[in-house]
């Protein structure tokens, strides 16, 4: 590959390798701009060197960081979502560093202690609170660059990736972002996938080393109902089976993964051309997903979902984990109401200029509520924990 500063060298062998239904490289001319990185990549540098990525090292994904050193955090989740994510776009001549770009910032917006806290901001917000959306909001807003800029400045496309990982038709905010329909690159639709077959065939790998399997299948007649179903659902879709030996190790879960990136790329390059998919064009026009797992697998998805909110998330083990951690975060928002003084000098000055307007960017409520909400959900599980120590224990140094 030839190299030139402002490279019409690399962007037509970039384009090379892409298909005409990926979203292509862009080398945009900024002032004083000297490096070869398109602009994805940059996005994906500005996304890694962020405190808020840093942060996701600290963050539960479903068992409490401190409760065993194997247990995905929300950042081991992060990079693999952007390994697999990348693997599938390759295949499809899709644009890889797009992907990885999405998949690094996707969960920034994740509070401390996972989903139950999330709950819990939403129950106090007018607006809800939704990772997806603040993901967006931590990017465009509570990030900073440096002293000039405030947020991350990414692109649009990557931005509009991160809003819909989620899976959802209609997205309230951020309405410059297409809010009303799927995801409008094949990118961000893999991402969005990728993301679910993750967290679900991960965290089922993580209950299973627990000992919640091994215990609850001791212990209890139901679950060991519920997971014999499971296995052969499995087996029946995926050909992989569930030996009991192999619960310790759980290494059948990789080869489940394998089977589901294998169907979502096969059933992609299926629908593209089923679809007519020729162009960029034909994408953006299309309001459906394009990107997406077969029936047989997509069904499979959804009854491990199922099964790993009935059964694992709502486990004795987890049921606990959950109820400390909105313990400490509604007794830090009650204290932080109460006395907004208790803020952090820079927070403090977030909460008095807050003026419960409607902030034209992202179209929710500028309310002091928000402000504290923010804060905490900035925080790491060991950073809240501490807050909360020197907010109730008197003992403690300031």
């Amino acid at each position: 590959m030839i190299i030139k500063r402002n490279g019409f060298e690399i962007e037509s062998s970039y384009a090379s390798i892409l298909a005409e239904y990926a979203i292509p490289h862009s080398f945009e001319n900024r002032p004083g701009d000297t490096d070869n990185r398109a602009t994805f990549q940059r996005d994906r540098d500005r996304i890694i060197h962020s405190e808020s990525f840093r942060k996701l090292m600290y963050k539960t994904q479903v068992f409490v960081n401190h409760e065993g050193d194997s247990f995905r955090t929300r950042l081991t989740h992060t990079l693999e979502v952007s390994q697999i994510a990348r693997g599938v776009c390759k295949s499809l001549a899709l644009n890889e560093d797009l992907a990885e770009a999405i998949s690094l910032g996707h969960d920034l917006g994740h509070t401390p202690f996972g989903h139950a806290v999330e709950d819990f901001f939403n129950s106090k917000l007018e607006c809800g609170f939704r990772h997806n959306e603040q993901s967006v909001r931590v990017a465009c807003t509570l990030e900073t660059r440096n002293a000039d800029n405030g947020g991350l400045q990414l692109s649009e496309e990557v931005l509009e990736g991160i809003l819909k990982h989620t899976d959802s038709r209609e997205y309230p905010y951020f309405p410059h972002l297409n809010p009303k329909h799927s995801c409008s690159h094949l990118e961000g639709q893999i991402v969005a996938i990728v993301d679910t077959i993750a967290y679900t065939c991960h965290d089922l790998e993580d209950a299973i080393k627990s000992g919640i399997v091994y215990q609850s299948l001791k212990q209890n007649d139901v679950f060991k109902k519920a997971f014999k179903k499971i296995k052969e659902q499995i087996s029946d879709t995926t050909g992989v089976e569930i030996d009991g030996e192999q619960y310790q190790g759980a290494y059948f879960i990789r080869e489940i993964i394998h089977k589901f990136v294998v169907d979502l790329t096969d059933n992609t390059a299926k629908n593209l051309g089923d679809y007519g998919i020729k162009s960029l064009a034909d994408v953006k026009a299309t309001n459906y997903k394009i990107a997406d797992l077969s029936a047989e697998y997509k069904e499979l998805l959804k009854i491990m979902g199922v099964f790993l909110v009935e059964h694992v998330y709502q486990s004795h083990m987890i049921s606990i984990m959950d109820h400390k951690a909105v313990m400490v975060v509604e007794k830090m928002f009650e204290r932080f109401m109460d006395n907004p003084k208790l803020l952090p000098p820079n927070w403090f000055s977030k909460y008095c200029n807050a003026d419960d307007l409607i902030d034209p960017y992202s179209m929710m409520m500028n309310s002091k509520v928000r402000v504290i909400c923010d804060y905490i959900s900035c925080m790491t599980d060991r950073s809240a924990l501490d807050e909360y120590e020197r907010l109730t224990n008197p003992k403690i140094k300031l």
